[in-house]
């Protein structure tokens, strides 16, 4: 259908009239006929959904004959996902949880008439009661909490979290077009309920820290008791502690579900023991509600798929011994006890899909399906992926993280090895420690049947490990490693995991990583040390080999003389080498952090001083740091003689034009990263009348160049040194510009330049005297956080010339001939600064790049509801490395 404005006005037309249905989309004009008398009619009914994403409504009828009162528009958008549950389903989801709960009690019932005792105490007499080792943790975890680093999705789930309440569910915020999260999702249903309160760091991470707290307790209280006798030591405890703080540290101080994965996972364990331990079939059922709400918030809880493996044979033995009581009613007896299990597994399913219809769900999944991602998924066979990721030289690979990982399977491999050759660890009981061992490798197996391959998911396995950690302590000690050459060799095992680790940086994910020592280097080249003193003992434990006498009678300790005890072994009975090595991993990853804050960026920004910032009120984390320039061409610098659209041509300046810039390097900061990507080697062959960097308008000094940061072309000259033809030798010598006296809104100098150069190709030479003709006092390098040869910013801070500086001019020498190598510079300015929280605010919605999230707490998420998104008016973007 189709019709002119000229015609619309001679019908005197009523109404345009639009129908959509899954089947046919139909378009009547109301008046105008056609010229067989027809009326106006247009539709497309081929079996397709023809119905339009709108993006918009758009008219080109103007003037005082259509007034905009007369002119209307309505439209039902699809709202799949933002659904409101209607009263049946509500009726139902209370129904199913209250049938739940008293097929629970009727199993309670029958467990207590199948054995004749009362109710069991769920906490152990004293558990509130701290020790010093539990005093240690909780205030570690408190103070890593403050100063501590945080994860590389925070930002990401923290805007998923924000966005939900007005989308009316927890959507994928950045991909997807904003399907929901249903049904790995409810944990960040948390993050939301708290960012209504206030969205500061420490507040929003609470739940975090308070699953951290309560997986230390479970260890202490719960899993090392169990354990056994040995195991309750003060050795094995610091050991556990240890392994446990350096995993909750590299992995779980943010906003990721391995924080309540890792308490689900030891919470399953815990319920799986008690149901062996007391026989009864009820805590195997609970261990199946905390299973299947620990696999609810995220992939890697199929991790407890391995502890109720290890607990289904002997649970299942209880039934059946239980229903060979009664043969005429064995079958109702076996049913009467599973299928309460079996109903607490799916308790979860009725809240996940509270809100999410079947249909929504389906159509979510197909058209995930089809979108795919830029998140890579992969085969299990590719799980070698995650642990090669622990091995470069990033966050991914930070001393922490290889430590964590390297020592769990380290733990495992000697207490199997203790196991397999004595079937059992002396002083421990060995059900549960054959168990806890099996679930801990049996949830490494499982791993690899996640679909993403991160080394963030290791974080699952804090509990676990800090278990395990407390049965090596015990493995390793003299009463189960009976041979100082073992010893030795586990020694040197220990040795070799320090050094694998500490051949990493101590890196941290983005800003957390800002000043902290060695986060871009390996800590005082330790990892030789460790290596050749792992060399070392294998050597020690080569020579015990070979003098150790012939095995005698086991007496349960050991046979030799003390003169060949490993001294790792001589220890106090308070103390362990995972202890001590664990230990080190921690006083490292704290102090180093608590330095950047109180040391190195004490009048900066860390991760650390920001924390503390928001306990005292100021939550706003990065955005009180950074500042931007509302305004770049107000503070450009005024020259002591002659025009300032002349500044730049001073004497001496030669082998440069106004546009001497490659047409690829454009103003955009997004397309410029790509640039500085591409090698301009190939620019002789590229066409050279692209008009991606030029503008038909002269600037005020002749220049096309299109200028980056929104500098006025008008009022900024422009210079390069690049040619497609043949490259001179360029030099830029400006002429004197008056430099202003410092100011707390104008402490920064700064200089728009693309190309490639080194501090002393472009730099700043300053004089104390404001003259027609100043003399040099000094010089001073530019600071380039790059890429080349992109257009950015350079920074000088006003603080680092002397105060009675009176005037200052640029100098860029470009003497290589490399058709790659050119430079091009701005005048300099210094413009009145505002915080980024000053100029964006709270209020203007804002696209958020996903890095960036956590760190710019105050600034507002742009909407999106029944599938229309906001427009955003701002975009804050990560440093050049993580930028798009």
């Amino acid at each position: 259908v189709s019709a002119t404005v000229a015609q619309l006005h001679a019908a005197n037309c009523s109404a345009i009239t639009f129908t959509g249905t899954a089947d046919t989309v139909r378009g009547e004009i109301t008046g105008l006929q056609q010229p067989d008398g027809s009326p106006t009619v247009g539709e497309k009914h081929n079996g397709f959904d023809y119905r339009p994403q709108v993006v918009g409504v758009f008219t080109q009828l103007t003037g005082p004959e259509t007034p905009a009162t007369a002119i209307s528009f309505h439209a039902r958008i699809d709202t799949r996902y933002t659904t409101t549950p209607a009263i049946g389903r509500w009726v139902t989801i209370v129904l199913a949880v209250v049938l739940i709960l008293i097929s629970l009690a009727a199993l309670h019932r029958l467990d207590t008439a199948a054995d004749g005792r009362r109710h069991r105490r769920v906490f152990p007499r004293g558990w509130w009661r701290l020790t010093t080792v539990d005093s240690t943790v909780i205030v570690t975890l408190v103070i890593w909490h403050l100063v501590g680093a945080n994860t590389s999705d925070d930002g990401y789930i923290l805007t998923m979290a924000r966005t939900a309440s007005r989308a009316g569910y927890t959507a994928n915020y950045y991909r997807w077009y904003g399907a929901p999260e249903t049904p790995f999702g409810w944990y960040y249903e948390a993050f939301a309920w708290l960012a209504k309160l206030t969205t500061a760091s420490p507040w929003v991470r609470m739940p975090a820290l308070i699953c951290g707290i309560a997986t230390w307790l479970m260890i202490s209280r719960e899993v090392v008791p169990r354990l056994g006798r040995a195991a309750r030591s003060r050795y094995a405890l610091w050991a556990a502690a240890g392994v446990f703080l350096v995993y909750w540290m590299a992995f779980n101080n943010g906003l990721r579900p391995e924080p309540v994965i890792a308490l689900g996972a030891l919470l399953t364990w815990c319920s799986v023991e008690r149901a062996i331990a007391t026989g009864r079939v009820l805590p195997f059922a609970v261990a199946g509600i905390v299973a299947g709400w620990t696999l609810a918030a995220g992939p890697t809880g199929i991790m407890t798929v391995a502890a109720l493996l290890a607990g289904v044979r002997p649970v299942l033995r209880r039934i059946l011994a239980r229903a060979r009581t009664d043969p005429a009613s064995s079958r109702t007896t076996v049913l009467a006890y599973v299928a309460p299990v079996l109903a607490a597994g799916v308790l979860l399913v009725p809240f996940l899909f509270s809100k999410l219809t079947i249909a929504a769900f389906i159509a979510k999944s197909s058209m995930q399906e089809k979108v795919g991602t830029v998140v890579p998924t992969k085969h299990w066979f590719n799980e070698i992926d995650r642990y090669s990721a622990l091995f470069t030289f990033t966050a991914d690979g930070g001393v922490a993280r290889r430590f964590a990982v390297l020592v769990t399977l380290l733990c495992l491999l000697i207490t199997a090895a203790v196991i397999l050759r004595r079937s059992h660890i002396p002083g421990t009981s060995t059900g549960p420690s054959r168990r806890l061992a099996a679930v801990t490798f049996g949830g490494l197996l499982l791993l690899m049947f996640t679909p993403t391959k991160w080394t963030h998911q290791f974080g699952a396995f804090a509990g676990l490990a800090g278990a395990l950690a407390a049965l090596t302590a015990v493995a390793l000690a003299p009463a189960a490693m009976r041979t100082p050459r073992n010893r030795a060799l586990a020694g040197a095992g220990l040795l070799f995991v320090l050094g694998l680790s500490f051949a990493g940086p101590n890196g941290w994910w983005l800003v957390a990583n800002y000043g902290v020592p060695w986060g871009t280097s390996t800590v005082l080249g330790l990892n030789n040390v460790f290596f050749v003193c792992a060399g070392l003992t294998v050597l020690y434990a080569g020579w015990l080999h070979f003098r150790e006498p012939e095995p005698g009678p086991d007496l349960g300790g050991s046979r030799l003389p003390s003169r060949f005890h490993l001294p790792l072994a001589r220890v106090r009975s308070s103390q362990s080498p995972l202890t001590w090595a664990a230990g080190l991993v921690v006083l490292l990853c704290v102090g180093s952090l608590i330095a950047t804050a109180t040391i190195t960026h004490f009048s900066s920004y860390s991760v650390g001083k920001a924390g503390v910032r928001a306990i005292a009120g100021h939550p706003c984390n990065f955005a009180d740091f950074v500042e931007t320039e509302p305004d770049p061409s107000a503070g450009l610098l005024t020259p002591l003689t002659g025009a300032a659209k002349d500044g730049l041509d001073g004497t001496g300046t030669v082998g440069v034009t106004p546009d001497g810039v490659p047409t690829i390097i454009s103003a955009t900061s997004a397309d410029s990263q790509d640039n500085s990507r591409t090698s301009l080697d190939a620019m002789a062959s590229l066409p050279q009348d692209t008009t991606s960097g030029r503008t038909l308008t002269a600037g005020v000094n002749g220049s096309h160049i299109k200028l980056p940061y929104g500098l006025d072309p008008a009022l900024t000259p422009v210079l390069g040194s690049y040619s497609p033809d043949v490259q001179v030798p360029a030099r830029i010598q400006t002429v004197w510009y008056r430099l202003p006296a410092a100011a707390p809104d104008r402490n920064l100098i700064t200089l728009s330049a693309a190309g490639k150069f080194t501090g002393d190709e472009l730099y700043l030479e300053w004089s104390t005297d404001s003259g027609p003709d100043p003399k040099v006092d000094g010089h001073k390098p530019f600071i380039d956080i790059g890429p080349e040869p992109a257009w950015r910013n350079l920074r000088l801070p006003r603080s680092d010339l002397p105060a009675d500086a009176k005037a200052i001019r640029v100098i860029a020498i470009d003497n290589d001939l490399a058709i790659d190598h050119w430079l091009a510079i701005t005048p300099p300015r210094m413009s009145a600064l505002e915080t980024l929280q000053q100029l964006v605010g709270s209020k203007d919605p804002v696209l958020i790049d996903w890095t960036s999230g956590l760190a710019y707490p105050c600034q507002r998420p742009f909407d999106h509801h029944a599938g229309v998104a906001e427009v955003p008016e701002w975009r804050i973007i990560p440093d050049q490395n993580l930028a798009p």
